[in-house]
Protein backbone atom coordinates (compact mmCIF):
# COMPACT_ATOMS: atom_id res chain seq x y z
CA UNK A 1 0.00 0.00 0.00
CA UNK A 2 2.77 2.11 1.09
CA UNK A 3 4.30 1.52 -2.71
CA UNK A 4 1.18 2.12 -4.02
CA UNK A 5 0.69 5.31 -2.71
CA UNK A 6 4.32 6.41 -3.74
CA UNK A 7 3.96 5.64 -7.22
CA UNK A 8 0.34 8.09 -7.32
CA UNK A 9 2.48 10.65 -5.44
CA UNK A 10 4.91 10.46 -8.37
CA UNK A 11 2.41 10.26 -10.78
CA UNK A 12 -0.02 12.99 -9.47
CA UNK A 13 -0.33 16.37 -11.72
CA UNK A 14 2.00 18.71 -11.70
CA UNK A 15 2.36 22.71 -11.91
CA UNK A 16 4.17 23.75 -14.79
CA UNK A 17 5.13 27.62 -14.51
CA UNK A 18 4.36 28.14 -18.27
CA UNK A 19 3.28 32.12 -18.80
CA UNK A 20 0.97 33.78 -15.87
CA UNK A 21 -1.95 33.09 -17.47
CA UNK A 22 -1.30 29.25 -18.17
CA UNK A 23 -1.12 25.76 -15.97
CA UNK A 24 -0.43 22.74 -17.42
CA UNK A 25 -1.14 19.47 -16.25
CA UNK A 26 0.62 16.86 -16.20
CA UNK A 27 0.47 13.12 -14.61
CA UNK A 28 3.78 11.86 -14.34
CA UNK A 29 6.00 12.97 -17.38
CA UNK A 30 2.81 13.02 -19.32
CA UNK A 31 1.03 16.57 -20.15
CA UNK A 32 -2.31 15.83 -20.31
CA UNK A 33 -4.06 19.27 -20.53
CA UNK A 34 -3.28 22.79 -20.43
CA UNK A 35 -5.42 25.09 -18.60
CA UNK A 36 -5.94 28.83 -19.42
CA UNK A 37 -7.45 31.66 -18.03
CA UNK A 38 -7.85 35.61 -17.92
CA UNK A 39 -7.74 35.31 -14.26
CA UNK A 40 -4.90 35.77 -11.86
CA UNK A 41 -2.47 32.93 -11.23
CA UNK A 42 -3.47 32.07 -7.66
CA UNK A 43 -7.15 30.84 -9.51
CA UNK A 44 -5.34 28.74 -12.01
CA UNK A 45 -3.00 27.29 -8.84
CA UNK A 46 -6.73 26.49 -7.16
CA UNK A 47 -8.14 25.00 -10.08
CA UNK A 48 -4.99 23.02 -10.72
CA UNK A 49 -5.29 21.52 -6.84
CA UNK A 50 -8.25 21.04 -7.11
CA UNK A 51 -7.87 18.68 -10.16
CA UNK A 52 -5.06 17.09 -8.46
CA UNK A 53 -7.30 16.01 -5.58
CA UNK A 54 -9.59 14.67 -8.05
CA UNK A 55 -6.95 12.93 -10.17
CA UNK A 56 -5.84 11.13 -6.98
CA UNK A 57 -9.01 10.01 -5.94
CA UNK A 58 -10.37 8.46 -8.69
CA UNK A 59 -6.46 6.70 -9.22
CA UNK A 60 -7.22 5.04 -6.08
CA UNK A 61 -10.38 3.77 -6.48
CA UNK A 62 -8.76 1.63 -9.43
CA UNK A 63 -11.22 2.82 -11.99
CA UNK A 64 -9.38 3.86 -15.25
CA UNK A 65 -12.63 4.47 -17.41
CA UNK A 66 -12.16 8.10 -19.20
CA UNK A 67 -15.75 9.76 -20.67
CA UNK A 68 -16.69 13.51 -20.88
CA UNK A 69 -20.33 15.03 -20.70
CA UNK A 70 -20.92 17.79 -22.83
CA UNK A 71 -21.96 21.10 -20.27
CA UNK A 72 -22.95 25.22 -20.42
CA UNK A 73 -19.13 25.76 -19.52
CA UNK A 74 -17.51 23.13 -21.46
CA UNK A 75 -16.72 19.36 -21.93
CA UNK A 76 -16.59 17.45 -18.47
CA UNK A 77 -14.28 15.23 -18.39
CA UNK A 78 -14.79 11.91 -16.19
CA UNK A 79 -12.06 9.18 -14.79
CA UNK A 80 -13.75 6.42 -13.28
CA UNK A 81 -17.21 7.89 -13.89
CA UNK A 82 -15.99 10.38 -11.17
CA UNK A 83 -15.67 14.11 -12.74
CA UNK A 84 -11.94 15.39 -12.45
CA UNK A 85 -11.72 18.50 -14.84
CA UNK A 86 -13.91 20.34 -17.49
CA UNK A 87 -12.32 22.35 -20.77
CA UNK A 88 -13.81 25.98 -21.10
CA UNK A 89 -13.52 27.93 -24.19
CA UNK A 90 -11.24 29.92 -22.25
CA UNK A 91 -8.93 26.90 -22.76
CA UNK A 92 -8.70 26.75 -26.16
CA UNK A 93 -6.25 28.54 -27.55
CA UNK A 94 -7.46 29.90 -30.96
CA UNK A 95 -4.10 32.09 -31.93
CA UNK A 96 -3.18 28.66 -32.72
CA UNK A 97 -6.18 26.96 -34.70
CA UNK A 98 -7.17 24.62 -31.82
CA UNK A 99 -10.97 24.19 -30.96
CA UNK A 100 -12.29 23.42 -28.20
CA UNK A 101 -13.22 19.42 -29.10
CA UNK A 102 -10.05 18.96 -30.70
CA UNK A 103 -8.55 20.42 -27.18
CA UNK A 104 -11.30 17.83 -25.29
CA UNK A 105 -10.15 14.33 -27.09
CA UNK A 106 -6.57 15.42 -26.98
CA UNK A 107 -6.69 15.93 -22.99
CA UNK A 108 -8.96 12.57 -22.76
CA UNK A 109 -6.77 10.99 -25.12
CA UNK A 110 -3.45 11.78 -22.86
CA UNK A 111 -5.31 10.92 -19.75
CA UNK A 112 -6.03 7.63 -21.16
CA UNK A 113 -2.64 7.13 -21.74
CA UNK A 114 -1.59 8.64 -18.22
CA UNK A 115 -3.76 6.11 -16.81
CA UNK A 116 -2.42 3.39 -17.89
CA UNK A 117 1.44 4.59 -17.27
CA UNK A 118 0.47 5.35 -13.68
CA UNK A 119 -1.00 1.53 -13.26
CA UNK A 120 1.84 -0.07 -15.39
CA UNK A 121 4.69 1.93 -12.88
CA UNK A 122 3.60 0.33 -9.56
CA UNK A 123 2.95 -3.45 -11.86
CA UNK A 124 6.28 -5.43 -10.90
CA UNK A 125 5.45 -8.12 -13.78
CA UNK A 126 5.20 -4.54 -16.12
CA UNK A 127 8.12 -3.46 -14.81
CA UNK A 128 10.09 -6.98 -15.37
CA UNK A 129 8.98 -7.06 -18.70
CA UNK A 130 10.15 -3.82 -19.56
CA UNK A 131 13.51 -3.97 -17.62
CA UNK A 132 14.46 -7.50 -19.99
CA UNK A 133 13.32 -5.81 -23.31
CA UNK A 134 15.78 -3.42 -22.51
CA UNK A 135 18.46 -5.49 -22.11
CA UNK A 136 17.60 -7.39 -25.14
CA UNK A 137 17.14 -4.05 -27.14
CA UNK A 138 20.89 -3.26 -25.28
CA UNK A 139 22.19 -6.13 -26.93
CA UNK A 140 21.05 -6.35 -30.19
CA UNK A 141 22.44 -2.35 -30.07
CA UNK A 142 25.91 -3.49 -29.34
CA UNK A 143 25.83 -5.96 -31.53
CA UNK A 144 24.90 -4.30 -34.92
CA UNK A 145 27.16 -1.59 -33.19
CA UNK A 146 30.17 -4.33 -33.63
CA UNK A 147 29.16 -5.34 -36.67
CA UNK A 148 29.20 -2.02 -38.47
CA UNK A 149 32.40 -1.21 -36.99
CA UNK A 150 34.13 -5.14 -38.65
CA UNK A 151 32.19 -3.80 -41.58
CA UNK A 152 34.33 -0.88 -41.54
CA UNK A 153 36.85 -2.41 -41.04
CA UNK A 154 36.62 -4.86 -44.00
CA UNK A 155 35.55 -2.01 -46.23
CA UNK A 156 39.04 -0.18 -45.95
CA UNK A 157 40.95 -3.19 -46.66
CA UNK A 158 38.96 -3.52 -49.54
CA UNK A 159 39.60 -0.04 -50.76
CA UNK A 160 43.38 -0.28 -49.35
CA UNK A 161 44.97 -1.12 -52.91
CA UNK A 162 43.11 1.76 -54.43
CA UNK A 163 43.86 4.11 -51.93
CA UNK A 164 47.69 2.99 -52.43
CA UNK A 165 47.28 3.36 -56.24
CA UNK A 166 45.75 6.56 -56.03
CA UNK A 167 48.81 7.76 -53.83
CA UNK A 168 51.53 6.91 -56.16
CA UNK A 169 49.54 8.47 -58.79
CA UNK A 170 48.96 11.82 -57.80
CA UNK A 171 51.69 12.15 -54.87
CA UNK A 172 49.46 13.44 -51.77
CA UNK A 173 47.91 11.54 -49.30
CA UNK A 174 44.84 13.83 -49.53
CA UNK A 175 42.98 11.65 -51.26
CA UNK A 176 43.69 8.76 -49.25
CA UNK A 177 42.56 11.14 -46.27
CA UNK A 178 39.06 11.95 -48.50
CA UNK A 179 38.48 8.32 -48.53
CA UNK A 180 38.64 7.63 -45.09
CA UNK A 181 36.93 10.02 -44.17
CA UNK A 182 34.47 9.37 -46.37
CA UNK A 183 33.80 5.96 -45.03
CA UNK A 184 33.84 7.04 -41.49
CA UNK A 185 31.45 9.37 -42.07
CA UNK A 186 29.20 6.81 -43.58
CA UNK A 187 29.63 4.43 -41.03
CA UNK A 188 29.31 7.77 -38.78
CA UNK A 189 25.78 8.28 -40.23
CA UNK A 190 24.47 4.24 -39.86
CA UNK A 191 25.39 4.87 -35.94
CA UNK A 192 23.73 7.80 -35.41
CA UNK A 193 20.89 6.42 -36.93
CA UNK A 194 20.90 2.91 -34.97
CA UNK A 195 21.47 5.17 -31.82
CA UNK A 196 18.34 7.31 -32.22
CA UNK A 197 16.37 4.40 -32.83
CA UNK A 198 17.48 1.99 -30.02
CA UNK A 199 16.89 5.59 -27.30
CA UNK A 200 13.45 5.88 -28.81
CA UNK A 201 12.67 2.20 -28.30
CA UNK A 202 13.90 2.05 -25.07
CA UNK A 203 12.74 4.99 -23.77
CA UNK A 204 8.95 3.66 -25.23
CA UNK A 205 9.44 0.86 -22.91
CA UNK A 206 9.06 2.35 -19.59
CA UNK A 207 6.04 4.47 -18.02
CA UNK A 208 8.59 7.45 -16.75
CA UNK A 209 9.93 7.90 -20.23
CA UNK A 210 7.65 6.88 -22.30
CA UNK A 211 6.59 10.20 -23.41
CA UNK A 212 9.89 11.36 -24.37
CA UNK A 213 10.12 7.78 -26.43
CA UNK A 214 6.91 8.80 -28.69
CA UNK A 215 8.64 12.37 -28.79
CA UNK A 216 11.67 10.65 -30.98
CA UNK A 217 9.24 8.36 -32.50
CA UNK A 218 7.02 10.87 -33.50
CA UNK A 219 9.69 13.31 -34.78
CA UNK A 220 11.18 10.50 -36.71
CA UNK A 221 8.29 9.36 -38.35
CA UNK A 222 7.49 13.25 -39.33
CA UNK A 223 10.87 14.05 -40.56
CA UNK A 224 10.78 10.90 -42.86
CA UNK A 225 7.58 11.52 -43.95
CA UNK A 226 8.28 15.61 -44.98
CA UNK A 227 11.60 14.25 -46.61
CA UNK A 228 9.42 11.65 -48.43
CA UNK A 229 7.01 14.40 -49.48
CA UNK A 230 9.64 16.72 -50.57
CA UNK A 231 11.17 14.11 -52.62
CA UNK A 232 7.80 13.25 -54.17
CA UNK A 233 7.24 16.99 -54.83
CA UNK A 234 10.48 17.54 -56.00
CA UNK A 235 10.39 14.76 -58.39
CA UNK A 236 9.26 16.70 -61.73
CA UNK A 237 11.92 19.51 -61.05
CA UNK A 238 14.66 16.61 -60.68
CA UNK A 239 13.28 15.68 -64.02
CA UNK A 240 13.70 18.55 -65.52
CA UNK A 241 17.66 19.06 -63.48
CA UNK A 242 18.68 15.41 -65.15
CA UNK A 243 17.65 16.20 -68.17
CA UNK A 244 19.13 19.65 -68.20
CA UNK A 245 22.63 18.05 -67.08
CA UNK A 246 22.22 14.99 -69.38
CA UNK A 247 22.35 17.96 -72.11
CA UNK A 248 25.09 19.80 -71.14
CA UNK A 249 26.86 17.07 -70.64
CA UNK A 250 26.67 15.88 -74.28
CA UNK A 251 26.93 19.44 -75.49
CA UNK A 252 30.75 19.43 -73.85
CA UNK A 253 31.27 16.19 -75.01
CA UNK A 254 30.05 17.43 -78.47
CA UNK A 255 32.44 20.20 -78.00
CA UNK A 256 35.72 18.49 -76.90
CA UNK A 257 35.32 16.05 -79.78
CA UNK A 258 35.00 19.11 -82.09
CA UNK A 259 37.94 20.63 -80.61
CA UNK A 260 40.15 18.15 -80.84
CA UNK A 261 40.03 17.76 -84.08
CA UNK A 262 40.55 21.59 -84.72
CA UNK A 263 43.80 20.55 -82.27
CA UNK A 264 44.37 17.51 -84.27
CA UNK A 265 44.56 19.26 -87.68
CA UNK A 266 41.26 16.64 -88.80
CA UNK A 267 39.36 20.25 -88.83
CA UNK A 268 40.57 23.26 -90.11
CA UNK A 269 38.36 26.71 -89.52
CA UNK A 270 39.30 30.00 -90.57
CA UNK A 271 40.96 31.85 -87.56
CA UNK A 272 40.59 29.22 -85.68
CA UNK A 273 44.79 27.63 -84.81
CA UNK A 274 45.70 24.89 -83.40
CA UNK A 275 46.98 25.95 -80.52
CA UNK A 276 44.16 27.98 -79.96
CA UNK A 277 41.46 25.28 -79.50
CA UNK A 278 42.29 23.58 -76.07
CA UNK A 279 41.76 27.39 -74.84
CA UNK A 280 38.37 27.70 -77.09
CA UNK A 281 37.32 24.42 -75.51
CA UNK A 282 37.91 25.34 -71.75
CA UNK A 283 35.77 28.62 -72.85
CA UNK A 284 32.57 26.98 -74.21
CA UNK A 285 32.57 24.74 -71.64
CA UNK A 286 32.53 27.08 -68.93
CA UNK A 287 29.86 28.68 -70.60
CA UNK A 288 27.50 25.82 -71.47
CA UNK A 289 27.85 25.07 -67.79
CA UNK A 290 27.00 28.28 -66.32
CA UNK A 291 24.30 28.63 -68.54
CA UNK A 292 22.86 25.20 -67.19
CA UNK A 293 22.86 26.30 -63.80
CA UNK A 294 21.27 29.75 -64.36
CA UNK A 295 18.71 27.77 -66.73
CA UNK A 296 18.38 25.02 -63.74
CA UNK A 297 18.44 27.32 -60.38
CA UNK A 298 14.94 27.56 -60.61
CA UNK A 299 14.07 23.96 -60.23
CA UNK A 300 16.71 23.06 -57.18
CA UNK A 301 15.05 22.02 -54.53
CA UNK A 302 14.40 25.12 -51.77
CA UNK A 303 15.93 27.45 -54.42
CA UNK A 304 12.84 29.80 -53.34
CA UNK A 305 13.77 29.56 -49.37
CA UNK A 306 15.26 32.45 -47.87
CA UNK A 307 17.95 30.23 -46.15
CA UNK A 308 18.88 29.58 -49.73
CA UNK A 309 19.05 32.85 -51.31
CA UNK A 310 20.62 34.37 -48.27
CA UNK A 311 23.36 31.39 -49.11
CA UNK A 312 23.83 32.49 -52.54
CA UNK A 313 24.30 36.03 -51.62
CA UNK A 314 26.88 34.90 -49.54
CA UNK A 315 28.53 32.91 -51.76
CA UNK A 316 28.50 36.07 -54.31
CA UNK A 317 30.08 38.50 -52.26
CA UNK A 318 32.79 36.21 -51.20
CA UNK A 319 33.11 35.44 -55.11
CA UNK A 320 33.14 39.18 -55.83
CA UNK A 321 35.46 40.08 -53.05
CA UNK A 322 38.10 37.21 -53.86
CA UNK A 323 38.24 36.90 -57.49
CA UNK A 324 39.13 40.35 -58.43
CA UNK A 325 43.12 38.84 -58.88
CA UNK A 326 41.73 35.73 -60.03
CA UNK A 327 39.95 37.63 -63.02
CA UNK A 328 42.91 39.40 -63.58
CA UNK A 329 45.09 36.43 -63.85
CA UNK A 330 42.75 34.48 -66.18
CA UNK A 331 43.26 37.38 -68.63
CA UNK A 332 46.48 36.93 -68.73
CA UNK A 333 46.16 33.60 -69.29
CA UNK A 334 43.80 34.05 -72.70
CA UNK A 335 45.89 37.05 -73.87
CA UNK A 336 48.94 34.14 -73.43
CA UNK A 337 47.09 31.33 -75.40
CA UNK A 338 45.39 33.36 -78.32
CA UNK A 339 48.38 35.47 -79.25
CA UNK A 340 50.37 32.23 -79.38
CA UNK A 341 53.04 33.32 -77.76
CA UNK A 342 54.68 29.76 -76.92
CA UNK A 343 53.25 26.79 -76.50
CA UNK A 344 53.42 23.62 -74.27
CA UNK A 345 57.11 21.92 -74.90
CA UNK A 346 58.77 24.83 -75.72
CA UNK A 347 62.04 26.31 -74.54
CA UNK A 348 61.48 30.20 -73.60
CA UNK A 349 63.52 33.00 -71.28
CA UNK A 350 60.37 35.50 -69.57
CA UNK A 351 61.26 37.32 -66.68
CA UNK A 352 65.26 36.12 -66.41
CA UNK A 353 64.25 32.44 -66.32
CA UNK A 354 64.83 29.81 -69.18
CA UNK A 355 63.16 26.57 -69.15
CA UNK A 356 60.85 24.27 -70.93
CA UNK A 357 56.78 25.13 -70.82
CA UNK A 358 55.43 21.99 -69.00
CA UNK A 359 51.91 24.00 -69.02
CA UNK A 360 50.32 26.95 -69.99
CA UNK A 361 46.90 27.45 -67.66
CA UNK A 362 44.74 29.52 -67.31
CA UNK A 363 46.27 31.42 -63.93
CA UNK A 364 50.03 30.75 -64.10
CA UNK A 365 52.78 29.16 -66.65
CA UNK A 366 54.72 26.42 -64.86
CA UNK A 367 58.59 25.83 -66.72
CA UNK A 368 61.06 23.25 -65.96
CA UNK A 369 64.61 24.51 -65.91
CA UNK A 370 67.58 23.11 -67.28
CA UNK A 371 68.67 21.96 -64.04
CA UNK A 372 65.42 20.29 -63.37
CA UNK A 373 63.73 22.92 -60.81
CA UNK A 374 59.91 23.66 -61.44
CA UNK A 375 59.21 27.20 -61.79
CA UNK A 376 55.11 28.78 -61.17
CA UNK A 377 54.96 32.21 -63.01
CA UNK A 378 51.60 34.30 -62.25
CA UNK A 379 50.52 34.72 -65.95
CA UNK A 380 50.22 38.61 -65.64
CA UNK A 381 53.54 38.66 -64.90
CA UNK A 382 54.59 36.49 -67.90
CA UNK A 383 52.51 38.69 -70.62
CA UNK A 384 54.14 41.70 -68.33
CA UNK A 385 57.31 40.92 -69.47
CA UNK A 386 59.23 39.65 -72.70
CA UNK A 387 59.12 36.14 -73.77
CA UNK A 388 61.97 34.62 -75.78
CA UNK A 389 61.00 31.40 -77.60
CA UNK A 390 64.06 29.69 -78.81
CA UNK A 391 61.49 26.58 -80.13
CA UNK A 392 59.29 28.92 -82.60
CA UNK A 393 61.94 28.96 -85.34
CA UNK A 394 61.27 25.21 -85.83
CA UNK A 395 57.88 25.61 -86.51
CA UNK A 396 59.23 28.26 -89.36
CA UNK A 397 61.71 26.04 -90.95
CA UNK A 398 64.42 27.91 -89.78
CA UNK A 399 67.47 27.57 -87.73
CA UNK A 400 68.21 28.97 -84.28
CA UNK A 401 71.47 31.01 -84.20
CA UNK A 402 73.59 31.15 -81.08
CA UNK A 403 75.97 33.67 -80.44
CA UNK A 404 78.69 34.60 -77.97
CA UNK A 405 81.41 37.92 -78.04
CA UNK A 406 85.26 37.58 -77.81
CA UNK A 407 87.40 41.00 -77.29
CA UNK A 408 90.73 40.71 -78.67
CA UNK A 409 93.39 43.29 -79.28
CA UNK A 410 94.50 45.17 -82.11
CA UNK A 411 98.07 43.48 -82.90
CA UNK A 412 95.91 39.82 -83.84
CA UNK A 413 94.93 40.02 -87.29
CA UNK A 414 91.01 39.93 -87.27
CA UNK A 415 90.91 37.59 -90.17
CA UNK A 416 93.02 35.45 -88.38
CA UNK A 417 90.36 36.14 -84.88
CA UNK A 418 87.44 34.65 -87.73
CA UNK A 419 89.03 31.63 -88.80
CA UNK A 420 89.51 30.67 -85.24
CA UNK A 421 86.09 31.35 -84.36
CA UNK A 422 84.57 29.82 -87.19
CA UNK A 423 87.03 26.48 -86.31
CA UNK A 424 86.11 26.73 -82.61
CA UNK A 425 81.97 26.29 -83.94
CA UNK A 426 82.71 23.68 -86.03
CA UNK A 427 84.27 21.65 -83.60
CA UNK A 428 80.94 22.15 -80.98
CA UNK A 429 78.62 18.89 -80.97
CA UNK A 430 74.99 20.66 -81.76
CA UNK A 431 76.05 23.26 -83.86
CA UNK A 432 74.99 22.57 -87.76
CA UNK A 433 77.58 23.01 -90.92
CA UNK A 434 74.42 24.40 -92.66
CA UNK A 435 74.05 27.48 -92.85
CA UNK A 436 77.70 28.14 -92.28
CA UNK A 437 78.67 30.33 -88.58
CA UNK A 438 79.79 34.18 -89.70
CA UNK A 439 81.25 36.37 -87.20
CA UNK A 440 80.52 40.29 -86.81
CA UNK A 441 82.94 42.93 -85.65
CA UNK A 442 80.46 44.88 -83.16
CA UNK A 443 82.92 47.12 -82.16
CA UNK A 444 86.46 48.70 -81.98
CA UNK A 445 87.03 49.80 -78.74
CA UNK A 446 90.25 51.57 -77.78
CA UNK A 447 92.23 48.74 -77.05
CA UNK A 448 90.71 45.97 -78.28
CA UNK A 449 87.94 44.48 -80.87
CA UNK A 450 84.86 43.19 -79.97
CA UNK A 451 84.45 39.44 -82.20
CA UNK A 452 80.24 38.06 -82.24
CA UNK A 453 80.66 34.16 -83.51
CA UNK A 454 77.42 33.19 -84.50
CA UNK A 455 76.39 29.80 -85.39
CA UNK A 456 73.28 27.64 -85.92
CA UNK A 457 71.67 24.75 -84.12
CA UNK A 458 68.62 22.86 -84.40
CA UNK A 459 65.49 24.92 -82.87
CA UNK A 460 64.51 21.33 -81.55
CA UNK A 461 67.03 21.09 -79.46
CA UNK A 462 66.72 24.68 -77.72
CA UNK A 463 66.38 22.68 -74.32
CA UNK A 464 70.13 22.12 -74.96
CA UNK A 465 71.23 25.55 -75.10
CA UNK A 466 73.13 25.86 -72.00
CA UNK A 467 75.45 22.62 -72.79
CA UNK A 468 75.90 23.71 -76.28
CA UNK A 469 76.94 27.06 -74.91
CA UNK A 470 79.34 25.32 -72.61
CA UNK A 471 80.57 23.08 -75.29
CA UNK A 472 80.98 26.21 -77.87
CA UNK A 473 82.74 28.28 -75.07
CA UNK A 474 85.85 25.72 -74.23
CA UNK A 475 86.21 25.28 -77.67
CA UNK A 476 86.80 28.74 -78.53
CA UNK A 477 88.99 28.72 -75.44
CA UNK A 478 90.92 25.46 -76.70
CA UNK A 479 91.07 27.26 -80.61
CA UNK A 480 92.73 30.79 -79.14
CA UNK A 481 95.00 28.44 -77.01
CA UNK A 482 96.26 26.12 -79.93
CA UNK A 483 96.98 29.58 -81.62
CA UNK A 484 99.11 31.74 -79.50
CA UNK A 485 96.26 34.06 -79.04
CA UNK A 486 95.28 35.87 -75.77
CA UNK A 487 91.96 36.35 -74.85
CA UNK A 488 92.82 39.66 -72.56
CA UNK A 489 89.63 41.49 -72.21
CA UNK A 490 88.37 43.78 -71.53
CA UNK A 491 91.64 45.22 -70.17
CA UNK A 492 94.60 44.77 -72.53
CA UNK A 493 98.26 46.06 -73.14
CA UNK A 494 100.33 45.23 -75.48
CA UNK A 495 103.31 45.80 -73.80
CA UNK A 496 103.91 44.31 -70.89
CA UNK A 497 107.04 44.29 -68.28
CA UNK A 498 107.56 40.87 -67.22
CA UNK A 499 104.30 39.68 -67.44
CA UNK A 500 103.87 36.12 -68.00
CA UNK A 501 101.48 35.08 -71.02
CA UNK A 502 98.06 34.20 -69.93
CA UNK A 503 97.76 31.04 -72.15
CA UNK A 504 98.28 27.92 -70.29
CA UNK A 505 101.83 26.78 -70.06
CA UNK A 506 100.94 23.16 -71.58
CA UNK A 507 98.43 24.87 -73.96
CA UNK A 508 101.19 27.62 -75.53
CA UNK A 509 102.59 26.88 -79.15
CA UNK A 510 105.90 25.86 -79.74
CA UNK A 511 109.10 27.15 -81.09
CA UNK A 512 109.76 30.70 -80.35
CA UNK A 513 107.25 32.17 -78.08
CA UNK A 514 106.10 36.12 -78.82
CA UNK A 515 108.24 38.41 -77.15
CA UNK A 516 106.82 40.10 -74.17
CA UNK A 517 109.15 42.36 -72.20
CA UNK A 518 110.58 45.31 -73.65
CA UNK A 519 113.82 46.48 -72.74
CA UNK A 520 114.45 50.53 -72.23
CA UNK A 521 117.71 51.93 -73.09
CA UNK A 522 117.34 55.41 -70.74
CA UNK A 523 120.45 56.39 -72.79
CA UNK A 524 118.09 56.43 -75.91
Amino acid sequence: MVLTRLLLVLALPSLQAAPADTAVLRIGTRTVVVFRSPGTAPNLDARLGAVSRRVQAALETGRDSVSSIATEQGLLILLGGEPVFIVTPADVDTAAGESSQAVAQRAMAQLRLAVRDAREAHSVRAVARDATQFIGATGVFALLLGLLLRARRRLLRAIEPRLVAATQRIGSRGFVAAERGLVGVFVWGIGLALAYLYAAFVLKLFPWTRPWGETLGIVLVTSVSRVGAALLAAIPSLAVLLAIFIVTRSLSRLVRAFFGAVRDGRVVLLGLHPETAEPSRRIIVVLLWMIALVVAYPYVPGSGSVAFKGISVITGVLFTLGSAGLVGQAMSGLVLMYSRSFRVGDFIQTGGIQGTVVELGLLSTRLRTPKNEFVTLPNNVVVGGAVTDYTAAARHGSALLVYSSVTIGYDTPWRRVHELLIAAAGQTAGIRAEPPAFVLQKALDDSYVEYQLNAAIDATEAAELPWIYGRLHAAIQDAFWAAGVEIMSPTYHAVRDGNTVTIPPEQRPRGRAPAFRVDVNPNS
